[in-house]
């Protein structure tokens, strides 16, 4: 229920400041793949495949400068690599975190190219593990928010059609192990993601 309360919050924010910036603001979709791993496991390797989809409101607000606030599900998480399993004899692994994300990233916008940076708030929905065939819903062992720290590239390949990669990872952990020892005492997202955007608005940047 308290994920639900604050999901409905930060959508309500989000199409808040949409509706506020009606005049001047860019809105689009986005989709795309991510590349995941989690640091802090024994398992290395970008090896989970998911799946990043949502919208964003883009707010130029100086010459070559805006904001874009985004409102995102994604799919991240860790998977052992064959080397791992027949090589080290690892346990066969799968770790899927189901997010919603609320991005918030600063642009600095150079004709076709732009560079970004910034931060969202992560809210997790369910999280799944698979060690050795053994399926487990693990979502309460996950903190249910966390941050991220985000850097990208976007390139518009028309007025209405761009693709984008971003380096994302955890601010701050999304798990604490109980393991002693710190670095092994905690988890971080540590994504590579790939996203086709559509703006609905002619471009303003």
């Amino acid at each position: 229920m308290k994920k639900l309360i604050l999901i409905l919050i930060l959508t309500i924010s989000f199409l808040g400041y949409g509706k506020l910036q009606a005049q001047s603001f860019n809105a689009g979709l986005i989709v795309g793949p991510t590349f995941c791993q989690v640091d802090g496991d024994h398992y290395a390797g970008f090896h989970q495949l998911g799946l990043t989809a949502g919208a964003y409101a883009n707010l130029p607000l100086a010459n070559h400068f805006s904001a874009q606030m985004e409102l995102k599900y994604s799919l991240l998480g860790a998977h052992s690599s064959t080397k791992e399993v027949t090589e080290y004899y690892y346990d066969p692994y799968s770790l899927r975190l189901h997010y919603v994300e609320i991005p918030l990233m600063l642009q600095g916008n150079f004709g076709i190219f732009t560079i970004e940076g910034g931060a969202s708030i992560d809210v997790l929905l369910k999280a799944t593990e698979d060690v050795n065939a053994d399926f487990q819903v693990t979502t309460r062992r996950w903190n249910t928010v966390s941050a991220t720290g985000n850097i990208g590239v976007h390139f518009d390949i028309t007025d209405h059609i761009g693709i984008g990669a971003r380096f994302m990872y955890s601010i701050v952990p999304i798990r604490f192990t109980g393991n002693p020892g710190w670095f092994y005492n905690q988890y971080y997202n540590k994504v590579i993601q790939i996203t086709l955007t559509y703006n609905i608005n002619s471009p303003l940047r």
